[in-house]
């Protein structure tokens, strides 16, 4: 059994959502559903709610994203395990105007949580509340087209959260905010890459690999990537991880045209120091150096970037890099 500094498998997402409020000032639990919400409540009459969620266990996903520009109310599963439907519709409830402006939902691409928000979603539609709902389906690694779920929710749904929360700040309309989050998903790419496996509270780890392999392509789950590579240097990890990508005789095929501007996160699902994931000469991160060597110089400037720990995967040694084409307007960008 993995070693982890819990007190209960059955208790620690209900622990960590208490302190997750306890620790962060204007958050609080909805009652005794597993969902977070700014103490305010309600989004203010004219603007829309953003709410999105999934399994415990990728924190700071989607808890820690809920405050002012971003999440209006985020839901919470056990590990690894989609949060209940009725669950879903009592953040709609809690989360929606008084004014009734719309609930924007934003969901990673996995089977769980397509059931159970889109039931939540016909349960709100029949109370009139108004509701969309948009699946980010990012994954750039897997190449077989007859999968019927589609290709698998990653990191580069922190880039619809963010430009939701922001239009939903402004004040723009759910029509106007769920057609540009359409459109800027059309323009996500994730992929990454594994130096160990994970393990949920109380279990073994998921799966095995030698010192001397990488996992590439693996899901946020633990699900098998699309091949096993050789461990060497980050900067020949990360050119396989953008030739996976940018590969188009594959089916999930990222279009990085030459002179388009990159906004890049380099997501640690938990098991990379911040020596290996931060730091690097002249303030620059080493994993952002990394790419600008592949991207930056080669094919198109990244005008943003992030790294940190956004989506996690239970103590998984992995590097995981989103690349959004900018297909907004500058303003957008800032």
């Amino acid at each position: 059994m993995s070693k982890k500094l819990i007190n209960h498998p059955d208790d620690c997402v209900d622990e960590a959502l208490e302190g997750l409020v306890m620790t962060h000032l204007g958050l609080r639990i909805l009652g005794s559903q597993r969902v977070v919400i700014h103490e305010s409540g309600r989004a203010p009459n004219g603007k829309i709610a953003v709410v999105a969620g999934g399994g415990g266990g990728h924190e700071p996903y989607a808890a820690g994203f809920v405050g002012q520009g971003l999440l209006t109310a985020a839901v919470v599963g056990q590990v690894f395990s989609s949060p209940p439907a009725g669950s879903i519709l009592a953040a709609i409830r809690a989360a929606r105007s008084s004014e009734n402006d719309g609930v924007l939902l934003i969901v990673i691409n996995y089977t769980g949580d397509r059931l159970n928000f889109g039931l939540a979603l016909e349960r709100a539609r029949m109370e009139d509340i108004r509701v969309k709902m948009i699946i980010c389906d990012d994954d750039c690694a897997l190449s077989s087209p007859f999968k019927a779920v589609g290709r698998r929710g990653l990191a580069g749904s922190l880039f619809l959260m963010k430009t939701a929360g922001a239009l939903a700040e402004r004040g723009d309309p759910l029509d106007s905010i769920a057609h540009v989050i359409e459109e800027m998903k059309q323009s996500i790419g994730t992929i990454g890459a594994s130096l160990t496996s994970c393990s949920v509270p109380g279990g073994e780890v998921m799966f095995r690999l030698e010192d001397d392999e990488v996992e590439l392509g693996l899901g946020i789950h633990g699900e098998a990537g699309v091949k096993r590579i050789q461990m060497t240097t980050a900067s020949k990890i990360i050119e396989e991880m953008l030739d996976r990508m940018t590969d188009s005789d594959s089916s999930s095929f990222f279009a990085l045209p030459s002179g388009c501007s990159v906004a890049l996160i380099v997501n640690n699902l938990g098991g990379l120091s911040i020596m290996e994931i931060i730091p690097g000469s002249e303030g620059n991160p080493l994993l952002r150096r990394a790419f600008d060597d592949f991207i930056g110089n080669e094919r198109s400037p990244i005008v943003r970037s992030s790294c940190g720990r956004r989506l996690e995967e239970l103590v998984v040694n992995f590097t995981g890099c989103t690349n959004v084409r900018s297909i907004m307007a500058p303003s957008t960008l800032s």
